[in-house]
């Protein structure tokens, strides 16, 4: 008879999570100089440059960045409140090197797609730059933008007519580092029904691959949905279902999915609430042919609203942050790995050393460290911490080989099963091992 090794281990998101000490926090704006919704990247040198909407009185957008010292520069505008920026979902920031790039809906021209650069690192900015055309005929919000390796910009939007019909996610490429927009296309066209009306789109993109994440609408059939382009953002080829649910709203959640390259995947988490409960799901897509090889919870809550979803990493090193209200307080929570996406579950609240509530987290990853900034509505500011991985690195990590491939998760009598807090399950592996797991909470 053959007979099988159970191996007991525990989960290494959840040892992780024991023993993870953050940074101290840093205010970075106040109710003086605003805190609606921010953005955050990286520039060179790992330094963060954080904006946001300043909600105070004259609307502005206004911007801080980190300096060698370690310390925030004091927040200045950098979309002035004779532009009128409109804060719905937006602003949005990317970066890469000393290039960067903000993207924003501008009020007095229309409610037109904008976009300023930097090649200095955020110390000077130029003026505004129009990315959508000059139509009257329709309407555009919700931008983001991402920047591709050669350091041009890729801005997406949302097109519609002023009767708020024929919805299309936009993408609209530079091919002269932002100067000119000439090439809008309709990235959501391949897809059924047409996309969900207040959702923002989010971009992945390495090398003339551009993917295009947003969610769908057809007939109320709100799920995420990737589209693929193979040259550069100039046409989409290809589109995918992502969701194993079909969540069925008869209004916009105004939730978006997210996503960040993994190797020759694509890690998406997205809201859905096709269960009765709002959580955050996740899945590994093929980049090659937008399949996908499982959709699952990340932390179930049982109940209450799990949101605003977004994600960073490189290689193993993943992280998801978004905010929820399971304890009937919004708080901001992080589930990671640095073991790949098969071990993403569980989660930290990563916002927890202020009392009230607190939402639309954000991430980013460099080097062994993660970026944080939320929103901190109950203290009327914007929170940054960080969380460096050394300090984990030499734990002992399960012995499963890094190129092993988990092929299904079942309980004792052999079913397939979700993983749950404290309850024991089996891990198959493609090579035949067999391993005994538990997440100890």
């Amino acid at each position: 008879m053959k007979r099988i090794l159970f191996i007991f281990t525990t989960l290494l998101s959840t040892l992780s999570f024991s023993q993870i000490i953050f940074s101290p926090e840093v205010e970075i704006s106040n109710h003086f100089t605003g805190y609606g919704r921010p953005r955050m990247a990286l520039m060179a040198n790992d330094m963060p440059i954080i904006i946001w909407f300043n909600e105070v009185s004259n609307q502005t957008i206004k911007i801080s960045r980190q300096i060698p010292q370690g310390i925030f520069t004091p927040p200045v505008d950098i979309v002035g409140s004779d532009l009128e920026p409109i804060g719905f979902i937006g602003p949005e920031i990317a970066a890469k090197g000393d290039t960067v790039y903000i993207t924003f809906i501008c009020g007095i021209a229309n409610n037109s797609i904008m976009i300023k650069k930097s090649f200095d690192g955020g110390l000077t900015f130029s003026d505004t730059i129009r990315v959508s055309p000059n139509d009257n005929n329709f309407q555009y919000y919700m931008p983001n933008i991402e920047v591709k390796d050669d350091g041009n910009p890729i801005v997406s939007y949302m097109k519609c007519t002023h009767n708020d019909t024929d919805f299309e996610q936009i993408v609209n490429i530079s091919m002269d580092f932002g100067s000119t927009f000439d090439n809008e296309v309709n990235a959501s066209e391949l897809a059924p029904g047409e996309p969900c009306d207040c959702c923002k789109s989010t971009i992945v993109t390495k090398g003339n691959n551009v993917y295009l994440l947003f969610r769908n609408n057809e007939v109320n059939v709100r799920n995420t949905y990737i589209s693929k382009s193979t040259d550069g953002g100039i046409s989409f080829t290809a589109t995918q279902d992502l969701d194993d649910l079909n969540w069925i709203i008869n209004a916009c959640p105004t939730s978006s999915p997210n996503g960040v390259l993994n190797g020759d995947s694509i890690l998406v988490a997205s809201r859905s609430g096709a269960t009765g409960v709002n959580q955050v799901y996740y899945s590994n897509v093929n980049s090659n042919n937008l399949q996908k090889n499982y959709y699952r919870t990340i932390d179930e809550i049982g109940s209450g609203l799990q949101d605003q979803v977004e994600v960073a990493g490189e290689g193993n090193i993943l992280g998801i942050v978004w905010h929820d209200n399971r304890n009937m307080n919004n708080a901001c929570y992080l589930s990671y790995t640095i073991d790949g996406t098969n071990n993403i579950g569980g989660s930290i609240e990563m916002s927890n050393s202020m009392i009230g509530h607190k939402k639309f987290p954000d991430i980013e990853y460099s080097n062994g460290k993660f970026y944080f900034v939320y929103q901190y509505n109950s203290g009327y500011s914007i929170v940054y911490k960080e969380l460096d991985l050394s300090n984990i690195n030499n734990l002992n990590l399960p012995t499963t080989s890094s190129n092993s491939i988990v092929i299904s998760t079942t309980d004792f009598q052999g079913k397939r099963c979700k993983l749950q807090k404290n309850m024991p399950y089996l891990n198959i592996y493609q090579d035949g091992r067999v391993e005994k797991r538990v997440t100890i909470e």
